[in-house]
C-alpha cells in the first residue's frame, strides 16, 4: 500500500515568522533587563513586544495541534488505526536531539565559558545572574524529563534554556494526543471543546493550587492552543470546500490578519488568539502562500528558536567589547550578530544533525509529510 502524502504550503513561512517574533522579543527583553535602551521604553510598543513573544510561541502551539491532529487522522483513515509506538518514535527523533544539545549548552557550555572568560561577559549582568544561580539537582532533572515549564516557574530561568519550556509543553501534548485521537475519534469535536474549556479554567484558577510544582504545571500547560489547532484540523478535513471558500476570500484573509495584529496591541486572550491563528493557518494553506526565503528559514525554525538565546548572550558581549559609543550602532550590531549567528548555526544544525534524524523518522511515518 502506498503511503499517503500530505504537505501544506505556507506553514514553514509561518514557523519562520513565529521563530523571529520570539527572537525579537528576547533581544528587546534582554536590553530592558540590562537597563539599556529598549523598545519596551516606548509605551505604545511595550504591550506589542510582550504580546509578540507570547504570540510566536502560541503560533507554534496551534501549528503543532493542527498538523499532529490532521496527520493522526490521516493515519487512522489510511491504516485503520494509529500506532502509538511509531508516533512516539517520530516525535523523539524530531524533538529530542536538539533539545538535549541545548540543555548541554545551557547547563555546561555557557557556565564553562563564563568561568573561563568572566571579563568577556562582564557587561551581561542578567546572564551572569542566571549562571550563578544555576541548580544542577532538581532543576536539571526537570529539564531532562521535559518539565522545564515547571522548572522556570520554581527556579530562576536558565540562561540559554529558558525557551525550552514550550518544547516541554509540546512533549506533554504529544504524550497524550495520539491516545485522544485513537480513543475518541468518533466524538472528537466535543472532546476537543471540553479539553479547551478545562485547560482554560485550570489556567485561570491555577493559583488555587498550594503545591508550587502543580501550580506551575497548570499555569504553563497550554495545550488549549494545540486543542484549538486540532479542532480546526478536524473541521478542515470534514468541510474542506467551505474552508477553501473562506480561505480564498481576500476580505476574510484580511480580517484574520487584522485580528491577529490588533491582538498584539491589546490584552491577549488565549482562546481568541489561538482561533485567529487557526484561521490564519487555513488561509495560508488555501491561498498557497509561498516565500522561498521564509520557507528555508522555516525549515531551520526549530534551531532558530532553540539556539537564539545562547547566541544572544554571546553577541551582546561582543557588542559590549566593540565600544561603538553609539546606541543605534549597538542595536544594529546586536541584531546583526544575533540573527546572523543564529541562522548560521541553525543551518549547520539542520544539515548535520536534524536531517539525519528526520530521515530516520520517515521509517516510522505511515503518512509522508514535509511539514513536521
Amino acid at each position: 500500500m502506498n503511503q499517503p502524502k500530505v504537505f501544506f504550503s505556507g506553514l514553514n513561512e509561518l514557523r519562520a515568522i513565529a521563530a523571529f517574533s520570539v527572537l525579537f522579543y528576547h533581544v528587546e527583553l534582554n536590553n530592558r533587563r540590562l537597563k539599556t535602551t529598549s523598545l519596551f521604553d516606548f509605551p505604545l510598543l511595550e504591550d506589542f513586544i510582550s504580546n509578540l513573544g507570547n504570540a510566536g510561541v502560541g503560533l507554534f502551539f496551534v501549528l503543532s495541534g493542527f498538523l499532529i491532529t490532521y496527520l493522526l487522522l490521516e493515519e487512522k483513515s489510511a491504516a485503520g488505526d494509529i500506532s502509538i509506538a511509531q508516533f512516539y518514535k517520530r516525535r523523539i527523533l524530531r524533538i529530542w536531539p536538539l533539545y538535549f544539545i541545548v540543555i548541554g549548552i545551557a547547563f555546561f557550555l555557557l557556565p564553562m565559558l563564563y568561568k573561563s572568560f568572566p571579563l568577556f561577559f562582564e557587561g551581561q549582568s542578567y546572564f551572569i545572574l542566571k549562571i550563578e544561580k544555576l541548580h544542577y539537582g532538581t532543576n536539571l532533572l526537570l529539564y531532562l524529563f521535559f518539565l522545564s515549564n515547571v522548572a522556570v516557574k520554581i527556579f530562576s530561568p536558565v540562561a540559554g534554556a529558558a525557551q525550552t519550556w514550550s518544547v516541554s509543553v509540546e512533549e506533554q501534548f504529544y504524550l497524550i494526543w495520539p491516545w485522544v485521537i485513537k480513543l475518541f475519534s468518533r466524538v472528537l469535536i466535543p472532546v476537543l471543546v471540553l479539553i479547551i474549556i478545562c485547560v482554560g479554567i485550570g489556567s485561570y484558577y491555577a493559583n488555587w493550587f498550594s503545591n508550587p510544582a502543580i501550580r506551575a504545571f497548570v499555569q504553563t500547560f497550554n495545550i488549549d492552543f494545540m486543542a484549538v489547532g486540532g479542532l480546526c484540523a478536524v473541521l478542515y478535513r470534514k468541510h474542506k470546500a467551505a474552508f477553501s471558500r473562506l480561505g480564498n476570500d481576500r476580505w476574510f484573509f484580511a480580517t484574520v490578519i487584522a485580528s491577529v495584529v490588533i491582538q498584539l496591541f491589546v490584552e491577549v486572550y488565549p482562546i481568541t488568539l489561538s482561533a485567529s491563528f487557526a484561521l490564519l493557518i487555513v488561509c495560508v494553506i488555501e491561498r498557497q502562500v509561498k516565500s522561498n526565503f521564509l520557507d528555508v528559514l522555516g525549515k531551520w525554525s526549530y534551531g532558530i528558536y532553540m539556539y537564539h538565546t545562547a547566541v544572544m548572550y554571546i553577541s551582546f558581549s561582543i557588542v559590549d567589547h566593540m565600544n561603538m559609543n553609539s546606541p543605534v550602532g549597538d542595536r544594529l550590531m546586536q541584531y546583526a550578530l544575533v540573527i546572523g549567528l543564529t541562522v548560521g548555526i541553525s543551518c549547520l544544525s539542520y544539515r548535520y544533525v536534524e536531517l539525519f534524524f528526520l530521515k530516520l523518522k520517515q521509517k516510522f511515518s505511515p503518512v509522508i509529510t514535509g511539514n513536521i
